[in-house]
């Protein structure tokens, strides 16, 4: 896992959900990072999707003894932030995949809350837990950080947790944490869902292409049976005939000796 070069000993960390949390929270703690879980997530939507991870996330850290605070959820912010975007760093070029840049935006926005809150409680160090998705842009979050704790005169905690995502699934759904579908934004939700239409699709037609290939091989070994049921027969009958021809000339020769 790549890590910053110094380990702080209070550490802001910014953080989208309970489930990306679990594992960093371990790692640190067994490092002695002193952790304040900053939850400022304005791309979040609904806000009923955004209130459901928060309580996750809290009910998760208060397990762990972490302290918890909530940023301010500001979504016509986040969505002015994309108005400023170019049509085509906002829209998906293949429906299913965000675009980079507009990833980078929504990045920007919230570490720059987390960090402002990091400079005016006596932070010295911010890092995030996002990195832990696979989905998500490591090399773009690692830059938003840096540009955000250096605009705050703050210290960026860069750390890659993507080798810990397997512990984060396997500890979310054993302490039964919500475990959410889709990145958080309603354009991340439609290309979600439509990455998994396209999967179940693509499942869907390997499997009717293996259906196909086994009713082919079925039929295929319906006509060997049958072919060989056919030679069989005629085979059969074959030695059928030999058989009656070779008792009546075995008949005709007992006669023969008889008449003699």
């Amino acid at each position: 896992m790549a890590s910053s070069p110094d380990t702080p000993e209070k550490l802001l960390l910014h953080v989208c959900c309970g489930p990306c949390s679990t594992a960093p929270l371990r790692t640190l703690h067994e490092r002695g990072v002193d952790i304040c879980i900053h939850y400022a997530n304005s791309n979040i939507a609904p806000r009923s999707e955004y209130e459901h991870r928060r309580d996750t996330a809290r009910e998760y850290a208060e397990s762990q003894h972490v302290r918890f605070e909530e940023g301010s959820y500001r979504p016509e912010e986040w969505a002015q932030a994309m108005k400023a975007l170019p049509e085509d760093a906002r829209t998906s070029p293949d429906g299913q995949t965000p675009p980079p840049e507009r990833c980078r935006a929504c990045y920007a926005l919230r570490f720059a809350e987390s960090a402002e809150f990091a400079t005016s409680h006596g932070f010295t160090h911010m890092g995030t837990t996002l990195t832990v998705s696979p989905y998500q842009y490591a090399a773009i979050i690692k830059e938003e950080l840096e540009r955000a704790c250096a605009d705050a005169g703050i210290q960026p905690f860069y750390e890659d947790y993507s080798p810990l995502y397997q512990e984060t699934v396997r500890a979310s759904k054993e302490a039964g944490l919500y475990r959410q579908d889709y990145c958080g934004c309603l354009p991340s939700k439609a290309e979600a869902d439509a990455g998994r239409a396209a999967r179940k699709a693509k499942r869907d037609e390997e499997r009717a292409k293996r259906a196909k290939a086994r009713e082919q091989e079925e039929r295929s070994q319906a006509a060997r049976k049958a072919e060989r049921a056919e030679y069989d027969a005629e085979r059969a009958k074959r030695r059928a005939i030999l058989k009656r021809l070779r008792e009546e000339e075995q008949q005709a020769n007992r006669s023969t000796d008889a008449d003699e």
